[in-house]
Formats: structure tokens, C-alpha cells, sequence
């Protein structure tokens, strides 16, 4: 019986660097089918291999931040506690698609749809049709699934929200920053919390925009219901065991690796890159012809430092480039086409 069990072609592996694997699971999601629950057949083959590309250069990047032992140290910990309630969620969330989104040849939902695309006037051949239908069909089938699982959370962790409070201080009452906005189970999100979340928002807006947010109330009902989802949903989840779940390990790996890309790449990509006056002016000599506004001649003064700020970017991606370059042709980098196919 197990010989004869149906391979899960999410699993399989497209390719591998230096010896870590990437799946069918990873690439789909990439693309943006959620925990692959669909193939991306009308994604053009060429699409899929920049994607895979860029995965490779990402798993690359991982690799070298823990060469360097960034994984180590304690900013690394710092940013990987504070984000480990994603990776809960996450793996949460795969688990209830792999369970419960299922799309057999035999499905209803999908015959209806490759029946409605038939219909159309320019009507796709056989096999994209199932293709957009089993998409369409997956994805609606997802966003339910999220909102009952929202629905569930909020209900076995008693999460609820004071209005009232909300209410106090949109009509502009002192109210402190220990004031509870809402909990969830034993834990509870103060005023104190939204600030913070909404400074974090509105940095560079000043210190008045700051206020404004924190006085806003439909504002601060969004960041409130957001915060208290994401621990609803965080609590069912380690209620559900799913720490202990290999679902989470995956989610995990995929957190720290997020995490390490980007700090390796604040390393290669220097902050401060020089850009000289003469680089500038050369960029506004070529689009002199742009630079008009109301039929007048916008002057170099007044878009210097944008120009600076374009030059600084596009100096420190070709520097990633290079970077990833180098690691590449260093690698061990194996590709399986015939995998890529079912992706």
C-alpha cells in the first residue's frame, strides 16, 4: 500500500545550493500561490526560472550570513524574537491549507469554473482553463479558510476589543498609556503598545503626525484589531500544538533566512555610497529632456538629491549583484528541469 501512495509533488525538489534544497512547495509560494495549494501552469517558464533564480541567490545569501556567524549575534535574536509570532501564524496557516484545500479532477467548484471560462468569447484552451479554474477556486477557498480561522481564534481565546475606550480617546480624553485596548486570553494590548506601532508608522512624519495618529480612532481600531488577530491567532496555534509540528521548523528556517538576507545585505550594500556631483549631473544632463515642469526647466537644485538618492540605490543593488555573483560561481548549484515543470 505505501508503494503505491501518490508522491506530493509540493515536496519535490527543483533544485539545490550547496546542498539545501528548494522545493516545488517554495517556488510556488514564491509566485504566490500560499503554501503551494495550486501550480502555476500559466506562469511562463521563463517567469518561473527568474523566480528560481532569485531563490538561489537568496539561499546564497543565508548561507553566507551564517558563514559570518550573524546568526549569532544578538541583533540577529533580538529581530527573530520579535517576528516569531509570523512564523507561528504561518505554519499555522499551511497546516490548515494542506488539510483542507484539496482540488481533485472530480472537484464541482472547479468544473463550474472551467465551464464559466469556456463561456467567455476568447475562451482559454482546455488545459489553462483548468488551470486559471483551479486557481481561482483555491484562492477563494483560502480567504474563507483564513476568515474562519480568524473567526475560531477570537472565539478560544476570548479575544475582544473596548470600543469605548477607543472611543474616549478619539474624543480627545487623557487617557494613559496603561489603558487596555483590547486582550486576548491573559494577555492584553495598552495604549501604550498602539503608540508605539503607530510611530513605527508615521516615521518621517514628525512628532505632530505622530499625535494626530494616536488621537485617530478608526487609526487606532486598526492597528488594535491587527495586533489582536495576530495574538488570537498565535494562541490557537501553540494551543494546537503546532510548535512541536514540523510545519513550524519550516516556517522557522524560512523566518531566519529572511532575517539573514537582509542583514547581510545592509553589510554588501553600504549605507553611505558615495555619489559625486559630477555622476549627478551627468544623470540630469541625459533626462534634460524630463525634466520640465508647467513648460518651464526644472533646475538642478531642485531635484539634486533625488538624483542622489537614485544613484545611491542603483550603486548599492549592482553591488548585491556583484556580491551574489561571486558566491555563484563559487556554488554548487544543481537545477532539475523536469521538476521545474510541475511547478
Amino acid at each position: 500500500m505505501a508503494g503505491c501512495a501518490k508522491k506530493d509533488v509540493k515536496q519535490e525538489v527543483v533544485a539545490t545550493v550547496n546542498g539545501e534544497d528548494i522545493r516545488v512547495v517554495d517556488l510556488r509560494e514564491f509566485l504566490g500561490a500560499p503554501a503551494g495549494a495550486f501550480a502555476m501552469t500559466t506562469v511562463p517558464v521563463e517567469k518561473k526560472k527568474e523566480a528560481l533564480d532569485r531563490l538561489i541567490s537568496s539561499r546564497l545569501l543565508a548561507q553566507e550570513a551564517r558563514s559570518r556567524g550573524i546568526d549569532n549575534t544578538p541583533q540577529f535574536r533580538e529581530i527573530l524574537r520579535q517576528n516569531e509570532q509570523g512564523a507561528i501564524i504561518s505554519s499555522l496557516l499551511r497546516k490548515e491549507i494542506d488539510a483542507k484545500v484539496k482540488l481533485d479532477d472530480d472537484d464541482k467548484e472547479v468544473k463550474a469554473e472551467v465551464a464559466k471560462l469556456k463561456e467567455a468569447k476568447s475562451a482559454p484552451s482546455d488545459a489553462d482553463a483548468l488551470a486559471q479554474a483551479r486557481k481561482t477556486v483555491a484562492e477563494m477557498r483560502i480567504r474563507k479558510l483564513q476568515e474562519e480561522l480568524v473567526n475560531t481564534a477570537k472565539k478560544e481565546t476570548g479575544a475582544t476589543v473596548d470600543q469605548a475606550m477607543i472611543g474616549r480617546i478619539g474624543e480627545g480624553e487623557a487617557v494613559p498609556d496603561n489603558a487596555v485596548l483590547a486582550t486576548v486570553g491573559n494577555e492584553k494590548i495598552l495604549y501604550g503598545d498602539v503608540k508605539k506601532v503607530l510611530q513605527g508608522m508615521s516615521q518621517g512624519g514628525g512628532p505632530r503626525m505622530t499625535q494626530d495618529l494616536s488621537r485617530n480612532p478608526t487609526v487606532i481600531a486598526n492597528v488594535v484589531n491587527r495586533e489582536m488577530v495576530g495574538k488570537a491567532l498565535s494562541a490557537y496555534a501553540r494551543k494546537q500544538g503546532i510548535e512541536t509540528s514540523g510545519g513550524y521548523k519550516m516556517a522557522l528556517q524560512d523566518l531566519e533566512r529572511n532575517i539573514l538576507i537582509s542583514m547581510v545585505a545592509d553589510n554588501v550594500m553600504a549605507k553611505d555610497v558615495a555619489v559625486t556631483d559630477k555622476e549627478i549631473e551627468a544623470v540630469y544632463k541625459e533626462h534634460s529632456a524630463e525634466m520640465v515642469r508647467n513648460g518651464q526647466k526644472i533646475p538642478l537644485s531642485a531635484v539634486k538629491e533625488q538624483i542622489r538618492a537614485f544613484l545611491q540605490n542603483d550603486k548599492r543593488r549592482k553591488a548585491l549583484e556583484e556580491y551574489v555573483a561571486e558566491l555563484k560561481k563559487k556554488a554548487k548549484i544543481t537545477v532539475n528541469d523536469a521538476v521545474l515543470a510541475k511547478v
